[in-house]
């Protein structure tokens, strides 16, 4: 009789159990539709945005001097608006770059060449140093520059350096 009273509160707790489990897999197929319609709205309001902004850059293959530093690089207009919302990209624009290039076309920043070496490769390569303290700093620039991409590549990677991770969040 005992062992009949606890398979029957065994079984309704089970079933109770698969209520729960039902409720809550119809709020978590809620919270998707919501979540994929909030990204649909997010997509069209980027789409609107970016038509506003009218970003007009040079062609992708114009070569690009820029002084970083007392460093003269060049590049192209492509490979600077990689993130086309960054500072970088912006020394592009065909109407209105964000700063004036000097009277030989070069574009002066006063910033580090050294780290900007490793910017520059990254938007090149996608390839990032192994060292903690040139991510730090590469990550410190990135934000100066507005290269976000670079930015989230850095925070993905997993760092075992202590201040680094403080710095990341």
């Amino acid at each position: 009789m005992a062992a009949a009273a606890d398979a029957e509160r065994l079984w309704s707790d089970l079933d109770a159990h698969e209520r729960e489990l039902r409720r809550e897999g119809y709020q978590l197929r809620e919270i998707w539709h919501k979540t994929t319609e909030l990204h649909a709205e997010n997509e069209k309001a980027r789409s609107e945005l970016e038509g506003k902004a009218r970003q007009n850059f040079v062609a992708p293959d114009t070569r690009i001097n820029l002084n970083v530093g007392g460093q003269i690089f060049e590049t192209t207009a492509g490979i600077l608006c990689k993130d086309r919302w960054s500072v970088l990209a912006a020394l592009c624009d065909r109407d209105e770059p964000i700063i004036a290039p000097d009277d030989d076309g070069t574009f002066f920043l006063d910033r580090d060449w050294w780290i900007f070496r490793h910017i520059l490769n990254w938007l090149r390569t996608d390839a990032l140093p192994q060292d903690p303290m040139v991510l730090l700093e590469m990550y410190n620039e990135a934000m100066f520059y507005r290269v976000e991409g670079l930015c989230r590549a850095i925070k993905a990677l997993p760092q075992p350096d202590c201040r680094f991770k403080a710095a990341r969040n």
